[in-house]
């Protein structure tokens, strides 16, 4: 089957669409908010009654301010889960994309040219499957990222975010180059590579007419999974209000803070959300719900991906196998 016809396919199956549709109308949304309504996020500090009087202060829960009510200074919860869509997708998207083309790079070096070493190597990263992402990233970022209140920050936003892309990438280079390396390995032992090397084919001929053509749907699989695996990091780096950009610590009385995003994607609303759960519960839960629906989407595009593309290896390994019996 064509590139092209896999695509069509791609297109028709019920799993992808589903999930590309919601990832495409998620991210609209939040384009058509800031280029048309220039970001604005509505704040409700206080709601009146009949007479005019203040009745209560923010936040307000879904009933008083819906659909999803307001944080802890009055902003509605909906739009800044619109506003953050588009930067939390995409800090996901180009972080997964850099870990993915980093981690191909070396795993096809590495087996090309170090293949011999891959025992030693196997035993020396397997050891970072055992550590936390979110630990590295909190020792590496901590000092960086936060900026407690009242203090002056030494560090620029665009130096932070290239720091964050940084760390967030080569957290994942280690393990994710092992296991693309181990996939490269099987390819090359596969049937096809050993007899594209008997009719005398060289090692970039048989790169680039047989190993990369068939690594991409595994890559483009990976490259979605990875997508997930940022969104979950950035969750967790939420909880220690380490958020992308750089976190400004606000306070708002002698007891409470709150700690803002300033690239305003949704890990922010995270670690408030969780500071409140006792009291203001929609707080956590709404941006808890909006991150799920976006990993479900991601796993029924990844699922869609799958069922497309091992539906064609299978039919194209069949028809193999009956032109081999005829012959």
């Amino acid at each position: 089957m064509n590139t092209k016809a896999m695509i069509n396919n791609l297109f028709k199956h019920p799993l992808f669409l589903s999930g590309f549709i919601f990832i495409f109308l998620l991210l609209a949304a939040s384009f058509v908010h800031t280029v048309f309504f220039q970001g604005k996020i509505p704040v409700t500090e206080f709601l009146r009654n009949n007479e005019g009087n203040i009745t209560s202060f923010a936040p307000f829960n879904p009933l008083e301010v819906p659909p999803l009510g307001t944080d802890e200074v009055g902003r509605h919860i909906i739009v800044l889960l619109i506003q953050g869509a588009k930067y939390t997708i995409g800090i996901s998207i180009l972080v997964a994309g850099l870990r993915v083309i980093i981690s191909t790079i070396i795993g096809l070096f590495f087996e090309n040219y170090f293949s011999k070493f891959n025992q030693y190597l196997s035993g020396l990263v397997n050891g970072f499957y055992y550590i936390p992402a979110a630990l590295i990233c909190y020792i590496l970022l901590y000092d960086v990222i936060f900026t407690p209140h009242g203090e002056v920050d030494g560090y620029s936003i665009f130096q932070k975010m290239i720091f964050q892309f940084f760390v967030l990438t080569i957290v994942a280079i280690p393990t994710m180059s092992l296991l693309i390396g181990n996939q490269l390995n099987q390819i090359y032992k596969s049937e096809f590579i050993t007899s594209a090397k008997t009719l005398g084919g060289s090692r970039l001929h048989i790169l680039h007419k047989h190993v990369l053509p068939f690594m991409v749907p595994l890559l483009l699989i990976q490259f979605i999974q990875e997508i997930i695996k940022v969104l979950i990091l950035l969750i967790h780096l939420g909880f220690f209000h380490l958020l992308f950009g750089g976190t400004m610590e606000q306070q708002l009385d002698d007891t409470q803070n709150a700690y803002i995003s300033v690239s305003s994607e949704w890990s922010g609303m995270v670690g408030n959300g969780f500071n409140h759960l006792g009291g203001w519960s929609w707080m956590f839960l709404s941006v808890v719900i909006a991150f799920t629906l976006v990993i479900l989407a991601l796993n029924l595009v990844t699922k869609g991906i799958e069922d497309v593309f091992l539906e064609d290896r299978y039919t194209t390994g069949k028809n193999i196998k009956k032109h081999k019996r005829k012959n």
